[in-house]
């Protein structure tokens, strides 16, 4: 058992921090868990206020109930919905989370992506990338096929996120 999971078992943790927890710890995902740190920084850089990990870890824990604008900010930065939110009891937190993700996250996309991101260039970068994985003399067969399956699961994890990212916004 971990510092972390010692604090309070799952099964103790009201529902609103116990959501924050399965999302940042991506229990239900084949991805590693997200330090508490770097979620503190996003919302500190994004939301203008500090935020510290142990505020969070306090709010995950259930020692401490977080305001509505904590609780919101902290649902964006590890990925929750509106729906979520609300069917964990915090309606405020909830239309505060609406705000926010309509604030910031589309300014965030567009902030990383380049004019030039097209899902043809993308298609063809991913091609290219098999093509030298297949021809790059030096290679092993099996080395080869590693590289080969690593890419590839990791295209299809990105796209079952986000089928999982839209089924989330079909709900609200």
């Amino acid at each position: 058992m971990t510092l972390k999971d010692a604090t309070m078992p799952t099964s103790q943790r009201p529902a609103d921090a116990e959501l924050l927890y399965r999302l940042r710890t991506r229990q239900d995902e084949l991805l590693p868990e997200i330090p508490l740190k770097a979620i503190a920084d996003k919302i500190a850089r994004t939301a203008g206020y500090n935020f510290y990990p142990n505020k969070l870890r306090r709010i995950e824990s259930g020692a401490t109930r977080a305001s509505d604008l904590d609780y919101a900010w902290a649902a964006w930065a590890v990925g929750a919905s509106v729906s979520q939110v609300e069917e964990v009891g915090r309606p405020e937190a909830a239309r505060l989370l609406r705000d926010i993700i309509d604030k910031h996250s589309a300014k965030d996309v567009t902030s990383v992506l380049s004019s030039d991101v097209t899902p043809d260039a993308v298609m063809s970068h991913f091609r290219q990338r098999i093509e030298e994985i297949r021809t790059t003399p030096g290679f092993t067969a099996e080395e080869r096929a590693s590289m080969e399956e690593f890419l590839t699961a990791q295209m299809e994890l990105l796209l079952q996120s986000v089928g999982r990212q839209i089924e989330m916004l079909r709900a609200r």
